[in-house]
């Protein structure tokens, strides 16, 4: 009975009101590995849980969540990620306070077993305020810089990120790369002849070449969340495209880009945390997170607000004109908190062939995990797909 009596206690003291959601990217999830993006989800669920139970604040849940992410290595950040033309792993990592509203990020840093923690970290430390004799705190560091601010903090710089399925992956790309570029030189150098259906064949080639290494890429992984005191945050982390140049920088790195969290200040400004997954230079091109952020704070209406959002800002983007496809996902959370209750607004929408997500609220026994689909008519990158759950704590 005593046992029973203080089980009671404990479970008392537990936070409810509290709600986690995270993503396994926006790509193109097979279908036969569906559980293993699946599983991680809902593993990432509910590693965030159990400290939003126990009341530790939104930023922790969320780089616990990505941590989870970030270790396995079915998905593209961490151990696993995506090589570089050099066949290196570079990873790029943020993280936004909705409270403070200090961001923290890394970018094009090797070695490091989970860059969302030294994200974490620089939002932090800029919370202690400037450094000695004015100095100001960093909120982004990159490259060598980052791994000898990691070195400095007592974290392993010399981790093995290189899974073996990687590497194969890097292989069969990198030797398609190079049979369309021999392709190229040898058009160059014999100067065959440039009729229509020779010009068709030679697109037909580069382009079929750019899919297959889009196919099966599940980008920037992420988690938002609001915790028991009503603070929000959001996490991101990813190794980036396949095959890129050695130093590039990709959306997790970049401010309003990635991700985005701001606390409610007033009735009519609710809190908003917001994740993005897809192809990084539209993500940066249009700063994706925070442009959604913005448009769902100041509407009654989050399903069409997304919807004019995603279809006019990325979709429509005059700054994505020369583009042909848009590759994007969006996760957001909407939280406004009345006298006696707390409402929490999820909403996703991608124009990817698939976004792998789960949530978890603190009522609730398990994570729902789901694979979002697009329509089997609709062509990826010209099409959309969006959902949403409404939970009140």
């Amino acid at each position: 009975f005593l046992h029973l009596f203080l089980a009671g206690i404990a479970n008392m003291n537990e936070a409810a009101d509290v709600f986690i959601a995270v993503h396994a990217g926006a790509g193109n999830h097979s279908k036969s590995n569906e559980h293993l993006y699946k599983t991680v989800c809902k593993l990432a669920c509910q590693q965030a849980m159990a400290l939003l139970k126990s009341r530790r604040s939104a930023l922790e849940a969320v780089t616990a969540a990505v941590v989870v992410l970030e270790n396995d290595e079915c998905t593209n950040a961490g151990k696993g990620s995506n090589l570089t033309m050099q066949g290196t792993v570079e990873c790029d990592a943020s993280a936004m306070d909705g409270q403070s509203l200090f961001f923290g990020a890394v970018g094009a840093l090797s070695g490091v077993v989970n860059p969302v923690t030294v994200a974490c970290r620089l939002v932090e430390e800029q919370k202690l305020g400037p450094l000695p004799y004015g100095r100001v705190r960093p909120s982004i560091l990159v490259g060598r810089g980052a791994q000898t601010y990691c070195s400095d903090s007592g974290l392993d710089v010399n981790a093995n990120l290189i899974s073996g399925t990687s590497v194969k992956t890097y292989l069969r790309y990198k030797r398609k790369c190079q049979r369309a570029e021999s392709g190229v030189s040898l058009q160059k150098k014999q100067k065959l002849d440039t009729t229509e259906t020779n010009r068709s064949l030679l697109l037909d080639g580069q382009q079929n070449l750019c899919k297959t290494v889009d196919d099966g890429v599940q980008d920037t992984v992420g988690a938002v969340c609001v915790d028991s005191d009503g603070n929000v945050a959001a996490a991101t982390s990813s190794g980036g495209i396949w095959l890129k140049h050695s130093g590039r920088l990709g959306p997790a790195g970049v401010y309003g880009a990635g991700c985005w969290a701001q606390n409610q200040i007033s009735e009519s400004k609710p809190g908003v945390a917001t994740v993005t997954s897809g192809c990084g230079e539209d993500l940066i091109q249009t700063l994706l997170a925070k442009t959604c952020s913005e448009a769902i704070r100041s509407t009654d209406d989050i399903s069409q607000s997304l919807v004019k959002c995603f279809r006019h800002h990325f979709l429509g983007s005059e700054f994505l004109a020369a583009k042909e496809e848009k590759l994007g996902g969006v996760l957001i959370l909407r939280t406004s908190k009345a006298a006696s209750s707390k409402e929490v607004e999820l909403s996703w929408i991608h124009s990817t062939s698939s976004l792998c997500l789960a949530y978890m609220a603190g009522n609730s026994k398990l994570p729902t995990v789901l694979m979002s689909r697009l329509d089997e008519t609709c062509t990826p990158g010209k099409s959309f797909t969006m959902g949403g759950h409404m939970i009140l704590l």
